[in-house]
């Protein structure tokens, strides 16, 4: 839970300007605002994106993310705590698709306004995750239950830049394995973390709340390329990336490219970046 003493350094962060690179029956919400004022300029020390891709990011008058939107799903961030199925939360995030459904994932938030747990409810079940973070407030490890893929995933950094990524279920002898080239030339000055694109791991609606500042820090680097090794070793994918960036080292966009064994181009997208 939060500690009172936190607020008037986070509200602080808030007004001074940052110069460094399904529904649930059981849902009764507290009319009362949260404690702790999240802030996403701790984490997005540049600034906070207004479009990743086809994700459009909207931030209200508090410096906090309200608002999302894709191709996909209309997202919405609500700062209030409450209860769902008896259970405390810190703040919500609704994710209505474009089809009709509703999920309603609800945040813990820990001493360093992070996500310390999400409960996510939607049509398809309920999900429990749980985010660990190293000594530089970066995730160490995901937790999740109720997912098919993958039960848990492990983050090995060097040089405060993400290099491995170990994932599969609790018990498993082998993981399957992500292995990270980062451009130490190239530093992530915007802060983006595109963690199925980039580093290989699906984790679903959970990167909305990344780009609400809830998930830690980035990588200091940009990625340059990743290689996939199955916990079998039956199966090898590599993808390579190339940045440009803007005059003031501020990513505009990244290309993609899908690799054959024999490196030809099996695929290739670019993903665009506004700030």
């Amino acid at each position: 839970m939060y500690r009172k003493f936190f607020i008037a350094a986070i509200t602080a962060l808030a007004v001074t300007p940052m110069l460094t690179s399904c529904g649930d029956d059981n849902n009764t919400v507290e009319e009362e605002v949260t404690d702790a004022q999240i802030v996403p300029m701790r984490v997005f020390t540049s600034g906070v994106p207004v479009k990743i891709g086809d994700l459009n990011i909207t931030v209200d008058h508090t410096a906090r993310v309200s608002n999302m939107s894709d191709g996909s799903n209309d997202v919405t961030f609500t700062y209030l705590s409450g209860t769902a199925s008896s259970a405390h939360y810190d703040m919500s995030m609704t994710v209505k698709s474009h089809s009709g459904a509703t999920t309603q994932c609800y945040f813990t938030i820990n001493e360093d306004m992070l996500a310390s747990h999400c409960t996510e409810v939607g049509p398809g079940g309920t999900k429990e995750w749980d985010f660990v973070y190293n000594n530089q407030d970066r995730l160490e490890q995901i937790k999740v239950s109720g997912n098919p893929d993958w039960s848990v995933a492990n983050f090995t950094y060097y040089m405060q830049s993400i290099g491995k990524v170990a994932y599969g279920h609790e018990g498993d002898d082998t993981p399957n394995t992500i292995t990270i080239s980062n451009a130490l030339s190239k530093t992530n000055k915007g802060c983006i973390m595109l963690f199925a694109d980039n580093y290989g791991l699906d984790i679903g609606y959970m990167h909305y709340a990344y780009y609400a500042g809830l998930l830690g820090r980035a990588s200091v680097n940009l990625p340059a390329k990743r290689v996939f090794l199955s916990a079998d070793k039956s199966q090898t994918d590599t993808h390579e990336y190339e940045w440009e960036l803007k005059p003031d080292k501020m990513p505009a966009r990244c290309t993609v490219t899908d690799l054959n064994q024999d490196d030809t181009t099996l695929g290739q997208h670019t993903i665009e970046f506004g700030w």
